[in-house]
This record gives C-alpha cells, structure tokens and sequence, in this order.
C-alpha cells in the first residue's frame, strides 16, 4: 500500500524499490562472476593499499566497540564476507565468525588465508544471501553481529530486512551514500549501450531513514571515500568483459570486442588509470534497545 508518511517503513520500502529500478546500469556489481575474476587480486596490492585496509578495519573496530560491541564468545555473520579481512579481526578478538560470499574464489581465498590458530574461529560458506533460507541453515536470531559491509548482498528492502531476522543483538550496515562517480565506467556504459547509464546511487541514506521508521535510532557517521586504479588493458579487457554480462542483451564476443576497442583507445603505455569518489555511510543499531 503506498503511503506519504514518512514515518512509515512502507514510505521508505517504496523508495528503495524506485531507486532499484531507475539505477540498473550496473548490475555487474551483484554478479558472482564479476566477484569471482577480482578475487585473487582483491585489496592485495601494495603496502599503501595494505595500510589503508588495516586503517579501515582498525576503525570500524573501534566504533563497534565504543558502542558496546562485544567480541569475545560472541557470533558474528559476515554477509559478504571477502577474503575475510574483517572476519579475521573479529575472530582475532575472540568471536566465532561465518562467512557467507556468493563468489566460489573469495571463499577459497578465504580459506586459504585463515590463520592457523583461527581455524576453528571461522566458518566459511558459499551460498547467496538473496536466496538464503535462515531457519534450514539455523541463522534464525542466531548472531550477536550481523555484518554486512559494502556488500551488494544487500541490494533492497528485502535483503536489508533480512538482516534483523538473523540477527539477536547488533546490526551493522555500511554502504555508498549518495553518488558514486566513476567517470571513466560512465564513459564505458555510453559507448557500448545507446541509452545513458543512471548514476550508481548508494542505498544507505534511505536504508537509513527505514532504520529509524522501524523506530530504532542507530549510530551513524559518513565518510568521504576515493581511490585511483592502474590496471594492464588485457586485464581490464577481461574484468569489464565479465562485468557488463550482466543485464545485457549482446552477444559476449561483440561485447567483448567493443570494450577491447574502447580500452585501447583510452589507454596510456598499456595501462588504464581511473578515479572513484564518493562517500559511504556507516550506521550500527541494537534491536532490542535505543542507542
């Protein structure tokens, strides 16, 4: 039932469903396979990316824990979990972490990386949240912390919704507020499709205001967010090949072929250099109390 109320959770459910369907330009970002080719590389690169990583981790820590997050004996589930970054600080401070990725690499990356002395402290599994039956799986108000962390695991209501169903205590949710701006992709989208790319909106603004209609009051910061990339052109032939699959009605090989076309074109000494900008919210609430 549509309502004008902007009290009503319903208000705020229709919002998100309108804004879904007005930004499918990108759906790249929600595919296994897209998360599947960045696997081995994901924030794997050089120590100033590996310090930025630790930096984050180090601080969203600490906000979870000057909000009264206990780690030690709890149960945390990572939706979307990665290589696991998070999920190995969590277990590092005493929790039992699953981690759920819809991507087969991420979870054998995972695998592979856990610490010797944390093994019996994470318990990887490979399935999509989107389709995820809580009480076969056990997952019913089973966690203490449910952590969905820039993850397109959750990508509407019902997703998002889905979180407090698992959850027992906490639940944290960081996502894109606002636009994304990604130049270069833009570029892209308009030289292989003939119909302009919406911007990528983040959904945290309006998972936000659904968040106080429920009548809880979460915790909340926004932070400015940007990076430059350097890729080698057959990698971004490769990535970009697989990324634009989705949602698209061209056959692979003339994709494929288009976006050669295009790289090469873009590309200075056999690399292709873009920016990201934008800013993230990041908000924690307790579903049993008022923070």
């Amino acid at each position: 039932m549509k309502t004008n109320n902007i009290t009503e959770p319903d208000f705020w459910i229709e919002k998100w469903h309108a804004l879904n369907a007005r930004s499918t330009a990108f759906q790249g970002y929600g595919a296994a396979r897209t998360w599947n080719s960045m696997a081995a590389g994901y924030k794997k690169t050089d120590d100033n990316e590996a310090g930025k990583k630790s930096a984050d981790i180090a601080e969203t820590l600490a906000f979870l824990e000057q909000k009264g997050v206990s780690f030690n004996g709890s149960r945390v589930l990572d939706i979307g979990c990665g290589p696991g970054h998070h999920a190995f600080a969590f277990a590092e401070k005493g929790a039992e972490v699953v981690c759920i990725d819809i991507a087969k690499n991420m979870i054998n990356r995972l695998r592979a990386e856990i610490p010797d002395h944390l093994q019996n402290r994470i318990s990887p599994l490979l399935t999509d949240w989107h389709t995820l039956d809580l009480e076969e799986h056990g997952f019913g108000r089973a966690f203490d912390l449910i952590f969905a962390n820039m993850t397109p695991a959750v990508t509407g209501p019902e997703t998002f919704l889905k979180l407090m169903e698992a959850g027992r205590q906490w639940c944290w949710f960081r996502s894109w507020a606002g636009k994304r701006e990604n130049p270069f992709l833009e570029d892209l989208h308009r030289e292989l499709f003939t119909k302009e790319s919406d911007p990528f909106t983040g959904n945290f603004i309006i998972a936000f205001n659904l968040v106080c209609a429920l009548g809880y009051y979460p915790a909340c910061s926004f932070y400015p967010i940007g990076w430059t990339k350097k890729i080698v052109v057959s990698e971004a032939i490769d990535f970009y090949s697989t990324f634009f699959q989705s949602g698209c009605e061209m056959p692979p090989d003339e994709l494929r072929k288009r976006i050669t076309r295009y790289l090469e074109k873009k590309a200075h000494d056999g690399y292709i250099e873009y920016t990201v900008r934008g800013h993230t919210g990041m908000m924690l609430w307790n579903t049993s109390k008022y923070l």
